[in-house]
């Protein structure tokens, strides 16, 4: 692993040796935590939280937000912040060839330099806080980092210059409740479409309101289930501490998310537990991929039919097998066109949309029957069943939206839908039919999702051949060989999703066993040799050979257990393209460079209802020491990340242990930035998180359609200092959003020339508030999180 020190980087503040020494919050016992639980919450008050007025030149010399006194003196101000103390420690050590502005307010130092901003005060409550720094456009107008003045405003925060603007960044303390109920707002008023939560939303800003225009994305299913959680965990919250106001805004919020992630499970139309990606409405703009348009004839049958889509045509994973599809689609080629569809397009398969070769007209669309409408309390979300042939829903799933699917399904049913409500019964009685109808579709059907091409679709899969490994193809320049290389890298969580969801089932149809009897047998029957070792002596090791249509769903536990060893294993394929490393990094074992972040959501995802369950029926038991050990390696990488949800996690699985960083859990809900705006980002010149390169494989950088190498930071930085991101991506990113980069020695790229994109204000992308509003609540209801009254 190769640290790269930059020679005119900028060092953070005095003490570097501050972010080493920093602790944890102080931790207070709950009273009213379980009794076998051993850690206490971690107590915190209101912090210092951070939002910008931002204002041209021109804007603020003609801001009715200010008076002509209050501009003048911040102009003033500004002006004498640039007589630097040259003379003073804190400039002598930032250095003072660097510093260009400084200003001091009480116990807080304010230093302006030619790489962005730092804010110094020791007395902060958490020594994390102590320097925290402001750069690119978040903070500075337009991402010019050079400060020019620096203004104190007498309340804590400070007005910041550049050449191209002045920003007002105001330091007010609030509560974590206080950023809860304002994530509730803007997620409501950016990224809700038809109940479903989108994410990097485009968004418009007028004063303080904002208003989004959330589109469709692959991923709608899981992050909306994601949000819908956190919503379950808030109305659980609530009820536990007796606010009614509270339990009845969390059960509407929640409930509606609940049904927009259960409709993707009957969208469709196809009753048999196939799950859509995502829908749009008649009139929304078509993006690509594989769609289907639900149409009713003129003879009453109704069905899907194909969209004519770029994929549709002809993209290879979603080529037609099945013999009488072919046949139909070559009959209805010859009728149209007079021609044989082999010699016009001689060894093409056929795909769910046919074009004639002469004129490019469509001769023939897939068609898959519709056999059960929608139910209409969740057709409320698309306006009424009336608008049910408007819908345009998403086909080729992966395993993303199952997973998601499942997870919201088992907290819907078990700890929403618990007869308070009006519609409860039925929603319960309906998320119950529907996991039935989704695992019994998967363990039946080879342990995979099939599609309307006979098919199982690219992602949706967990049998046992797709995981076979085949990590020895040479990459492509994707960094992806061809085949099936992506089952083999993501074999250990797809196996964890597969146990969950089988899991989750039998929990499930055991509420109504008169009804669902015979499938919760089969489930525990598929749910026993998930568990149980191979009877052919055999084990999942590195041999393609020993991943058969026979040991689908056997045994799946040892693969569970093998993640970091597979991850050590593909190492060397990972990094094929990265000329002059590759030896090294595979001689290191080095498994965490293979690491995929996205993964470890999945695996969260997967294994909260699952650890639920089965803490729920035995904590001592033998299945919860192996989920228990599972997780243990999962959690090797993970706790350096500073990821609230998982350090969450780990304490759940593990309440008896006091060694989950509880305190830092709630700092990072504490650093998150408010508005979630997706801001470029450059952390390249700071010394206070070595630089390294190559952290991880999947973190790379495209220059000119190659890939080239990343930097990251070799720690997380606070929330509001890095990238807004997700937890599917890496908390280690120092640099994104960038132009006019240039690379070194072919596979690494210089970011010392970055420059920003010209930012707007009034415009731009935002994520939602699931990433605060998930871990928040989820660590209030059992009693890992606590605030100051």
């Amino acid at each position: 692993m190769n640290v790269h020190k930059y020679a005119k980087s900028l060092t953070a503040l005095p003490l570097a040796a501050i972010f080493a020494l920093a602790v944890p919050l102080q931790a207070f016992a709950d009273n009213n935590l379980p009794l076998d639980t051993s850690y206490k919450a971690a107590v915190i008050g209101d912090t210092y939280q951070k939002a910008m007025d931002y204002y041209s030149l021109d804007e603020f010399n003609a801001s009715a937000d200010l008076t002509d006194e209050a501009r003048k003196a911040v102009l003033q101000g500004l002006d004498a912040s640039q007589a630097v103390p040259a003379d003073r420690e804190i400039v002598k050590t930032v250095g003072a060839d660097q510093v260009t502005a400084f200003a001091q307010a009480g116990d807080t130092l304010w230093i302006g330099t030619t790489k962005g901003l730092q804010r110094i005060n020791v007395k902060e409550g958490d020594k994390r806080d102590y320097t925290q720094y402001f750069a690119g456009p978040r903070y500075l107008y337009n991402g010019d980092d050079q400060v020019t003045g620096l203004y104190p405003d007498g309340d804590n925060g400070v007005w910041v210059r550049n050449s191209r603007g002045i920003v007002h960044i105001q330091m007010t303390k609030r509560s974590l409740k206080d950023k809860a109920d304002t994530y509730e707002q803007l997620t409501k008023a950016v990224n809700d479409r038809f109940g479903m939560i989108g994410e990097d939303v485009a968004y418009s800003r007028s004063g303080d309101e904002y208003a989004g225009r959330p589109t469709t994305n692959d991923n709608d299913g899981l992050w909306t289930s994601e949000y819908a959680i956190g919503e379950i965990y808030r109305y659980l919250t609530a009820k536990q501490e007796g606010d009614a106001a509270e339990a009845a805004a969390a059960k509407a919020d929640a409930t509606r998310a609940a049904k927009a992630v259960m409709l993707l499970a009957q969208v469709s139309g196809r009753g048999n537990g196939f799950v859509a990606r995502s829908y749009i409405m008649e009139g929304d703009a078509q993006p690509n991929g594989f769609w289907f348009k639900k149409v009713k004839a003129e003879d009453g049958s109704a069905y899907g039919v194909a969209v004519d889509t770029s994929d549709a045509g002809k993209k290879d994973t979603l080529a037609i097998a099945d013999p009488d599809l072919v046949a139909e689609a070559k009959a209805a080629y010859k009728a149209a066109t007079g021609n044989d569809y082999e010699a016009d397009y001689p060894g093409k398969d056929i795909f769910p949309v046919i074009k004639s070769k002469s004129d490019g007209s469509v001769v023939w669309q897939l068609k898959s029957p519709i056999v059960e409408e929608v139910d209409p309390m969740l057709a409320e979300l698309y306006g009424g069943s009336e608008n049910d042939y408007k819908v345009i829903y998403k086909a080729d799933t992966s395993s993303d939206e199952v997973n998601g699917q499942m997870a919201l399904l088992y907290f819907a049913a078990k700890y929403l839908f618990d007869g308070t409500g009006e519609e409860d019964a039925h929603l319960k009685e309906l998320a119950i039919e529907f996991a039935d109808r989704i695992v019994k579709g998967i363990v039946t059907n080879g342990f995979a999702m099939i599609d309307a091409t006979g098919n199982p679709t690219t992602w949706a899969r967990w049998n046992a051949t797709y995981f076979a490994p085949q990590i020895d193809y040479t990459l492509n320049t994707e960094g992806v060989p061809p085949g099936e290389y992506e089952g083999g890298y993501e074999s250990d969580v797809n196996a964890d999703e597969i146990v969950s969801f089988v899991k989750t089932a039998i929990y499930l149809t055991s509420l109504d066993m008169d009804k669902y009897g015979e499938d919760n047998a089969l489930f525990r029957d598929v749910y026993d040799k998930l568990w149980t070792p191979r009877s052919d002596g055999g084990s999942y090791d590195n041999n393609d050979a020993s991943y058969t249509d026979e040991t689908s769903g056997i045994g799946y536990i040892d693969i569970m257990k093998q993640y970091i060893e597979r991850k050590r294993n593909v190492l060397s394929s990972d990094f094929d393209d990265y000329p002059g490393i590759n030896s090294a990094i595979h001689a290191s074992g080095n498994w965490r460079l293979a690491v995929n972040f996205s993964d470890e959501n999945l695996f969260a995802v997967a294994f909260l209802p699952l650890i639920d369950i089965e803490m729920n029926e035995d904590p001592n038991s033998d299945r919860v020491a192996q989920l228990r050990e599972v997780f243990d390696q999962w959690w090797a990488n993970m706790k350096d990340e500073n990821n609230p949800f998982y350090i969450y996690l780990y304490q759940k699985t593990y309440p008896e242990r006091t060694d989950a960083d509880l305190g830092t859990a709630a700092w990072a809900l504490s650093r998150m930035p408010q508005y979630r705006v997706n801001f470029p980002v450059n952390n390249s010149m700071r010394k206070d998180a070595l630089l390294v390169k190559y952290f991880n494989y999947r973190d790379y950088t495209k220059i000119n359609g190659d890939r080239k190498g990343v930097v990251s930071t070799s720690r997380p930085l606070p929330l509001d200092e890095t990238d807004t991101h997700k937890f599917n991506s890496s908390p280690f990113t120092a640099f994104s959003g960038y132009t006019n980069a240039t690379v070194l020695n072919n596979d690494y790229v210089d970011y010392a020339k970055v420059q920003y994109n010209n930012v707007s204000y009034a415009s731009g992308s935002m994520e939602s508030g699931t990433w605060f509003l998930l871990p928040y609540w989820m660590g209030r209801y059992y009693g890992m999180l606590k605030e100051q009254q």
